[in-house]
């Protein structure tokens, strides 16, 4: 009987697409925002659920920024809680507020500051501005007025500066060239986000989970080294 012949003609592409595959798994995990950058935190809302702040923090989180408050009138219902479990897990801890661009901007600045004692930030307060959320009903310039309305009496009051979320498109159109001096913390998932300035937040997945977290968290990451960070958190 005639041996059939051994045809191994499969291996050679195999061997080249595993290799390959290979290399783009590791550019990925290389590439991912948590492993280029070593400060890594969350931000959370009512939307999180339920959190175990003491499993959070042996989870390499650094930092984590709370909802307290949106519009004129808005309050997180879960702000006090988690605002006070991230503190007492040694997590430095901030919150923010969603900007409504269909509301005055001293109404706003009223509502957030009843939610909050700016004493007890371990970085700086937060303003949310983004057009996701939000049903535009005004012209561009008012609505910055109102933005600038806010971050004004929210700096007079905490005698520091507000840190802006926002994404790229939003950045481009409202805050660009009407918040020159002010940290920004930028929003974006699918590349690292460029806007022409340093950033000092950015955030990249809305997905992110965690042990102790019931709901998807949002993943953020600090630019900068250890001891940038510290001297960050030594400025508030």
């Amino acid at each position: 009987m005639a041996k059939r012949k051994n045809n191994k003609s499969w291996v050679l592409p195999v061997t080249l697409f595993l290799t390959a595959l290979g290399v783009w798994l590791l550019v990925r995990f290389l590439s991912s925002p948590d492993h280029r950058y070593i400060i890594r935190g969350i931000d959370v809302s009512a939307h999180t659920g339920k959190i175990d702040w003491e499993r959070v923090k042996n989870q390499n989180v650094s930092f984590a920024f709370v909802k307290a408050s949106e519009g004129a009138t808005l309050p997180d219902k879960t702000f006090q809680k988690n605002f006070e479990g991230a503190k007492k897990a040694g997590i430095p801890v901030s919150a923010y507020h969603f900007f409504n661009f269909n509301r005055d901007g001293v109404r706003q600045a009223d509502n957030f500051l009843r939610r909050v004692n700016l004493n007890e930030f371990d970085l700086p307060p937060v303003v949310d501005v983004e057009e996701w959320g939000n049903v535009i009903r005004r012209p561009r310039k008012e609505i910055v007025a109102d933005l600038k309305e806010f971050v004004t009496i929210v700096e007079r009051k905490a005698g520091k500066k507000v840190l802006i979320y926002t994404n790229e498109d939003t950045y481009k159109h409202y805050i660009k060239e009407n918040f020159p001096d002010n940290d920004i913390w930028i929003c974006s998932f699918d590349h690292k986000p460029d806007i022409g300035r340093p950033w000092v937040f950015w955030q990249y997945s809305h997905t992110g989970k965690l042990r102790g977290v019931h709901g998807k968290v949002d993943f953020n990451v600090f630019h900068g080294t250890s001891l940038e960070w510290k001297q960050y958190l030594s400025r508030y």
